[in-house]
């Protein structure tokens, strides 16, 4: 097990980053070709450069947020107590939602009326919630999991045990033991890209939808934390993962191209989710161990941009989505205008972090006593 006194600077910044970069995903969006109609409105330049940012990012972000909430999760757990954690996520992610969700309704709908028609008209609005605030929603359920395996899971065991029940017990422990030993725990993760494959398939790989795929990547890392031999092996390896995620992802991409001529019953949509997901798993180990290598010392630059991910998540969508509809109309290259809105964006998001939330009970209430990284 690893030390109940180790600190994780390195996977706090990681996941924090992995939220900060939802600014340059949302500031992508105008840019790139082909969206879905209806999804974002579409500035009249279009980026080939933006859309492979934008793709790439995404594969591996929000499952590296997931693994590494999980991985908190399991710290807390064990140095603290399940109801602690349940008690933290209650305040960490309950309380931002009911706070932050009427501020989304406030501002989001109006916004993308006035990227559509250029007309500002400001009206309430909860259609399209949770917007991007889903990733709650899912930690949520995790949550609610849990508290059902804690109260109503051990008691259906115990049941079984009783009753004499011996086959049942015996299939749950060896499913349990299993999963464990050849899919969470191996170092070369063929057999849980598999598996990930399989709850994957019907969502292409895209978590929003799919609080069963997050909840694996979630259950990954809650069990990493437990592993000191796969965690120190990716912290050794993690050029090699790199070498092997990115070899996936230009796969990937040359398949990409083809994506828009071929719907979910052909073929061809197969590979094209399982080199998705490979990537993403290859990518956030690899990450993680970058991280773990070379930021697990604290440094003050890079706690700031940590502390400051979950506000700059939670605001940074009305803003971002403001600039760049804004310049739809100025005619300039799509690169220079992407650069603009997230240098705006991040600069206004910092600044109110810094002065006017850090120190004040928002602050307390988004980042706690940072359990996870003390």
């Amino acid at each position: 097990m690893i030390s109940k006194t180790e600190r994780f600077h390195g996977l706090d910044a990681v996941r924090g980053i992995a939220m900060l970069l939802g600014i340059v995903i949302h500031a992508a969006l105008p840019y790139i070709e082909g969206l879905p109609k209806g999804l974002w409105p579409s500035d009249k330049t279009t980026s080939n450069i933006i859309a492979i940012i934008f793709q790439f990012i995404h594969i591996w972000r929000m499952p590296i947020f997931f693994i590494i909430s999980g991985f908190f999760a399991n710290l807390v757990i064990t140095r603290k107590s399940l109801i602690i954690w349940w008690k933290n996520r209650f305040l960490r992610l309950v309380l931002p939602a009911m706070i932050f969700f009427p501020i989304m309704s406030l501002t989001i709908p109006w916004i993308f009326m006035y990227g559509y028609t250029g007309n500002i008209n400001f009206f309430f609005s909860n259609e399209g919630q949770p917007h991007h605030l889903w990733f709650l929603y899912h930690l949520f359920i995790f949550v609610l999991f849990s508290i059902f395996i804690r109260f109503f899971g051990l008691i259906i065991y115990k049941f079984f045990k009783q009753i004499n029940l011996i086959v049942v017990v015996n299939i749950f422990n060896t499913v349990k033991s299993f999963l464990g030993r050849y899919i969470f725990d191996s170092r070369f993760p063929v057999l849980m890209i598999f598996v990930f494959f399989i709850f994957n398939l019907f969502s292409g790989a895209e978590l929003i939808t799919n609080p069963l795929a997050s909840g694996l990547y979630f259950l990954f890392g809650y069990r990493l934390y437990k592993n000191n031999l796969l965690f120190d092996f990716i912290k050794s390896n993690w050029k090699y993962y790199l070498i092997g995620g990115l070899t996936v992802t230009i796969i990937f991409f040359i398949l990409n191209t083809q994506v828009s001529n071929f719907a979910k019953e052909d073929v061809r949509w197969i590979p094209w989710v399982i080199l998705k997901i490979s990537s993403a798993v290859l990518l956030s180990f690899s990450f993680i161990g970058l991280a773990e290598q070379k930021f697990s010392n604290l440094n003050p630059i890079v706690r700031f941009i940590s502390d400051s991910s979950y506000w700059v998540y939670l605001i940074h969508l009305p803003l971002v989505a403001f600039i760049t509809f804004f310049m739809l109309k100025i005619t300039i290259f799509a690169e220079l205008k992407f650069v603009i809105a997230i240098i705006s964006t991040s600069a206004i998001c910092l600044v109110t972090y810094k002065y006017f939330v850090r120190s004040t009970i928002i602050g307390i209430l988004l980042n706690g006593k940072k359990l996870g990284s003390k």
